[in-house]
C-alpha cells in the first residue's frame, strides 16, 4: 500500500511539473505575440512620424515657393534688370547663372544649368529658389529684399532631404510654373519610399 500511494504521488508531481511546462510555453507564446506586436506597433508609428515630418516640409517648401512666384513680375523689371539689382546686392550668381539680361524674357525665369527660378517683385528686387546650391539634397532661397536689409545677400536654406536627382523639377509653358517636389520617407519596413508634390502656379503682375 505504502509503495502504490508513492508511485500514485509521484504520479501526481510530474503531472503538475508538465502542467507548469505547459503554462509557462503558453506564457511565452503570449509574451512573444505581445512583444511582436508592441514592436510592429512601434515600427508604425515611427514611419508614420516620419511620413508626416516628411509631408509637412514638403509642403511649408510649396507654400513659400507659391506665394514668392505668385507676386512675380512677368517680365523683368525695365529700370532695374536681373544682373543689376543682383549686384546692387553683392550676390554672387550661382554657377552657371545666365551672364546676360536679356535670356530673362519672361518671368518667373527656370535655367537649367544652374538649377534656379528666378522671380522679382513689384520693387525690382530678385528672389531665386535654387536646388542643389551647395548641398545636393537642397533647396535654398535668395529672398527678394533690397540691398542693406539683412538677409539681402544670403541665400538661406529652405529645404533638406530632398531626393538627390530629382528633387525638384520644374517646367515653364506660357507663363505657367509646374514645381514637382520629391522626398523620402521610412516605412515600417525600414524601406525607404518617395513622397512627391506638385504645383501649379503663375504671377500675377
Amino acid at each position: 500500500m505504502i509503495s502504490g500511494r508513492s508511485t500514485d504521488q509521484a504520479r501526481e508531481q510530474g503531472f503538475t511539473l508538465i502542467e507548469m511546462m505547459i503554462g509557462m510555453a503558453m506564457g511565452l507564446i503570449i509574451l512573444a505575440g505581445l512583444t511582436m506586436l508592441f514592436v510592429s506597433y512601434g515600427d508604425s508609428s515611427r514611419a508614420m512620424a516620419s511620413r508626416t515630418e516628411r509631408m509637412g516640409d514638403l509642403y511649408l517648401a510649396s507654400h513659400v515657393m507659391q506665394a514668392g512666384l505668385r507676386e512675380s513680375l512677368s517680365v523683368p523689371d525695365a529700370t532695374t534688370s536681373i544682373l543689376t539689382n543682383l549686384a546692387s546686392r553683392s550676390i554672387t550668381a550661382p554657377t552657371g547663372y545666365p551672364a546676360s539680361d536679356a535670356t530673362f524674357t519672361a518671368l518667373p525665369y527656370w535655367d537649367a544649368t544652374s538649377k534656379t527660378i528666378t522671380y522679382q517683385d513689384l520693387e525690382g528686387n530678385v528672389g531665386i529658389f535654387q536646388y542643389q546650391r551647395t548641398a545636393n539634397d537642397r533647396i535654398y532661397w535668395l529672398r527678394p529684399l533690397a540691398a542693406g536689409v539683412t538677409g539681402s545677400s544670403t541665400f538661406q536654406e529652405l529645404m533638406r532631404d530632398l531626393d538627390t536627382s530629382s528633387g525638384m523639377t520644374v517646367t515653364v509653358s506660357g507663363g505657367n510654373v509646374t514645381v514637382t517636389l520629391t522626398s523620402a520617407y521610412t516605412n515600417e519596413n525600414k524601406q525607404g519610399k518617395t513622397l512627391s508634390l506638385t504645383f501649379k502656379t503663375w504671377p500675377r503682375n
